[in-house]
């Protein structure tokens, strides 16, 4: 059964202003906050957390980026993977854990998976629960990005299809990352790669105006206006790189990466 804790969904201890933050001692500067909360993709209800403000992530592909996290407000991310729930923050995507599970358990069939830890971010989302985490607003996220020169990760964890296009519009103060496989019903190409899982997907979501990251399952290799990850092909940190980043990117080319290794 998921955690249920009878108090009161999204309790938020204090408002923090970038200015407010950087006035504080380096040691007592929050590395988390949370920045939106409202209805997810299917009505329910999420909040969005920003990690690493201070504490920088320790993910080597991506390099020193502020991560963002989209979670279920009610349940824990462990549970809502488990239940099936986290369509709430990733839509339809087929690289859920519970449905790969199912196809293994019915079929004998092993699937990709989503390469997110969600045990690892029930101690986040509890922190958010139990009152631990700042809330600070999407402007002044934006502003903090910027002076700190921290790129941005989009969805490190959910959809940020799931997160209204004002929300990113205003922390559009760095480069940044992001990725949406809801790119059939929600325009955010703006920030985000459509992501697609064959030639055919790459093509209509180009059709519509999409820059494409695409898992080559097909083993086809890139193709016209295509080039592989930097991250694979010459070990260039996302930080780095930033190619990932819609159409904000607007001659840049679409991205493929190997199946073995990460999704996203």
């Amino acid at each position: 059964m998921p955690v249920v804790f009878k108090r009161p969904i999204g309790p938020v201890v204090s408002t923090i202003t970038a200015d407010q933050w950087l006035a504080l001692p380096k040691s007592k500067r929050p590395s988390t906050v949370a920045f939106w909360k409202g209805e997810g993709l299917d009505g329910a209800p999420i909040v969005a957390i920003l990690t690493g403000l201070v504490l920088k992530s320790s993910n080597r592909k991506t390099g020193e980026m502020a991560q963002s996290y989209i979670v279920r407000q009610d349940m824990s991310p462990m549970d809502a993977s488990r239940l099936g729930l986290d369509v709430s923050v990733c839509g339809t995507c087929d690289l859920r854990q519970h449905l790969v599970a199912k196809i293994l358990a019915e079929t004998g069939e092993r699937k990709a998976k989503c390469y997110v830890n969600v045990g690892w971010l029930t101690k986040m989302w509890t922190g958010w629960y139990t009152g631990q985490v700042v809330w600070m607003d999407p402007v002044e996220v934006g502003k903090l990005l910027a002076y700190l020169s921290l790129p941005l990760r989009q969805g490190a964890y959910g959809d940020p299809a799931a997160v209204p296009l004002s929300v990113w519009d205003a922390m559009d103060t760095v480069k940044g990352t992001s990725y949406s496989h809801q790119w059939k019903s929600i325009d955010i190409k703006k920030y985000a790669m459509a992501s697609v899982k064959n030639l055919k997907e790459a093509q209509e979501a180009q059709s519509k105006g999409w820059r494409t990251y695409r898992v080559d399952v097909e083993q086809v290799g890139p193709q016209a206006g295509e080039i592989m990850c930097p991250a694979e092909s010459k070990g260039v940190t996302c930080a780095a790189c930033g190619l990932c980043n819609g159409t904000r990117g607007k001659s840049a080319k679409s991205i493929v990466i190997d199946p073995i290794g990460k999704f996203n």
